[in-house]
């Protein structure tokens, strides 16, 4: 067993079936127990521990681990297997900066196609966010934002930059978090005007209003920094009901 819960151990792969090989859903359980703090920074990670709780092979397990070494989550060193990275500052402002930019290009592409298929979608989650301003339900809040950008990587119309800024928002997600409550109203408001801009069609609107949004969770972090001396891995995270990450927020 990895962190604090077992893994819930999928069925050995079926060509038919399974919309993801092994090593992938197995890289997306430890990744989401890192992201969230259940596997702590420094934290070694047993080859054969994984296996067993997924009922399979080491094969696939050590596939995972590799994976997650590219993405930068795990160290892999030679004799001591696999150890969960201390995200750097440096890092976690590299990852925002690259974020940041595709952030902008999904914004531009979605006014483009004036929000496509996702554009209803968009419409009743901001109307939703929103309310949930209104009322002070925080709680609510950091599910709507990450719904609010998955939703404009959608309406983009490309794959790869939905696959790639799901990748770069999990990592923000796992290396800062800043208070929530204070930004919620100006935040949320931000998100109505790129939808505007996006239902508008105006490419060069929504451009620069997501980067304009985006540019306020770097200066966020960058604070954070300053403060602090470092990135704020989940681990030290207060619960999410006062909290949140700020990967788009």
């Amino acid at each position: 067993m990895i962190g604090d819960r077992p893994a819930a151990p999928p069925a050995e792969p079926d060509a038919t079936h399974s919309p993801k090989p092994l090593r992938d859903l197995i890289a997306d359980s430890i990744r989401e127990q890192v992201i969230t703090g259940a596997i702590k920074p420094g934290r070694r990670i047993r080859e054969d521990e994984i296996a067993q709780d997924h009922g399979v092979s080491r094969v696939p397990v050590r596939e995972a681990l590799q994976k997650l070494e590219s993405e930068g989550y795990l160290t892999l060193t030679r004799y001591r297997g696999a150890t969960v990275t201390m995200p750097s500052a440096e890092r976690a402002l590299q990852a925002m900066e690259v974020r940041r930019g595709l952030e902008v290009m999904a914004a531009r592409l979605a006014a483009r196609a004036r929000g496509g298929p996702a554009a209803a979608q968009l419409v009743r989650l901001v109307e939703r966010g929103s309310r949930a301003v209104d009322e002070r339900r925080y709680k609510a809040i950091p599910e709507l934002v990450s719904r609010f950008h998955e939703l404009v990587a959608v309406a983009s119309g490309n794959p790869e930059i939905v696959q790639i800024l799901a990748l770069y928002r999990g990592k923000v997600d796992w290396m800062f978090s800043v208070d929530l409550e204070d930004r919620a109203e100006g935040s949320w408001d931000d998100h109505a005007a790129i939808l505007e801009a996006i239902l508008a069609g105006d490419e060069e609107l929504a451009g620069r209003r997501m980067d304009e949004h985006t540019s306020k969770d770097e200066d966020a972090c960058r604070r954070h920094v300053h403060q602090e001396g470092t990135a704020a891995p989940a681990a030290g995270r207060r619960a999410r009901s006062t909290r949140t990450s700020t990967g788009g927020r």
